[in-house]
């Protein structure tokens, strides 16, 4: 059928049905040799989205028709006999990267979180992954997950505790872009708790990105993975020099202990790294350098922080890069990395003993 034809045909239907129906019929030219991809885009703005309105307007609110568009979706990819490279091919078209749809985005994963659709999970590590899972957009729908679980709907973390089973791809994805949201802070104790146990419960969580190849279409170029690991590993090691903002001294001292947990975690994952085959690309010596570089700000700028708390947030650090050394799982610039910690291994032997060890193992 001609695009011509297949327009008109969705012109006729009411929505919520011309949305389902076009993705059926997107689904189809996707399939094809000849993908007609600008007809893709043109069915998905149109009759999914609402964004040109070219028959009678919706006699409706906005909110229920995002409702009703939220479970056109998590239907759409849920429904058996699909093949997996055809959806995230429909899903990263359906949420390019320059596309103004994050709201429904978030929407659509936090409810399906909440009703355990694997089929939308599955498709949105990939599109983290495609995207980067560090990159605004992943780190964006992070934020949205957070706040509609931990701020909006306290009482339904519970929800999130089996996310590594039910789609450890996503989880990593999403880990590795939680992290990115607390970069420069801490982030709460609940958080900590439910990572830690994801962790604890699911050793291999934190290599996943490595392990999974994506479900692409023929052609499609998965983007290089980006493990939760460094940026767990900048948690533990900054958090020392952070000023403690928790008022209640419970809360503060378990903090410290889970920090102490999960800084044992990424060592326990990083060295059960040494003898695997996907090990060359689980850390980046750029994360580690920029790391390194906050780190020495911050202790040089913080003149009365007590020296057990110094010593921890270096001691941490040198942990780290010595493991994922002795691991050969850095990849990218090693020499830069070293070069940055010259300046700290006077102010702690672990740092020295990490630039004695492995300085002419950097090339």
């Amino acid at each position: 059928m001609a695009g011509g034809d297949i327009k008109f045909n969705l012109r006729n239907l009411d929505f919520p049905y011309c949305a389902t129906e076009a993705l059926c019929r997107i689904e189809i030219l996707c399939g094809k040799s000849g993908k007609q991809m600008d007809l893709q885009l043109d069915l998905i703005s149109e009759f999914v989205f609402g964004e040109i309105e070219r028959r009678k307007k919706r006699n409706m609110t906005l909110a229920i028709q995002e409702l009703q568009l939220i479970e056109v979706l998590s239907d759409f990819f849920q429904n058996p006999g699909g093949m997996p490279a055809v959806r995230n091919a429909i899903f990263l078209s359906l949420f390019p990267a320059d596309s103004p749809r994050y709201k429904i985005l978030g929407n659509l994963v936090s409810l399906a979180i909440a009703t355990q659709n694997k089929a939308i999970l599955n498709a949105t590590g990939i599109w983290m992954q495609q995207l980067g899972s560090t990159s605004p957009q992943s780190v964006g729908l992070a934020r949205h997950v957070l706040n509609d679980y931990f701020v909006l709907t306290p009482k339904s973390i519970d929800k999130l505790k089996q996310l590594p089973v039910l789609a450890s791809h996503f989880t990593a994805n999403l880990l590795t872009a939680i992290g990115e949201v607390y970069e420069d802070k801490d982030p709460p104790t609940e958080l900590l708790r439910l990572i830690g146990e994801w962790i604890d419960e699911n050793p291999g969580l934190l290599l996943t990105p490595l392990m999974d190849n994506p479900a692409l279409p023929t052609g499609g170029i998965p983007m290089t993975p980006i493990t939760p690991i460094a940026g767990l590993f900048r948690w533990c090691i900054l958090s020392p020099l952070r000023v403690n903002t928790v008022e209640n001294a419970e809360n503060s001292e378990e903090q410290r202990k889970l920090y102490s947990k999960i800084q044992q975690l990424l060592m326990d994952s990083v060295l059960r790294l040494k003898n695997s085959r996907n090990n060359k690309h689980a850390i980046s010596a750029q994360h580690f350098a920029a790391t390194t570089r906050t780190l020495t700000t911050s202790l040089q700028s913080q003149v009365n922080v007590s020296s057990t708390l110094h010593d921890l947030a270096m001691a941490r650090l040198a942990q780290a890069v010595s493991a994922a050394m002795s691991a050969n799982c850095i990849y990218g610039n090693k020499q830069e990395l070293l070069a940055l910690l010259q300046p700290l291994s006077y102010q702690h032997f672990l740092i020295e003993w990490t630039l004695q060890t492995y300085a002419s193992k950097a090339t």
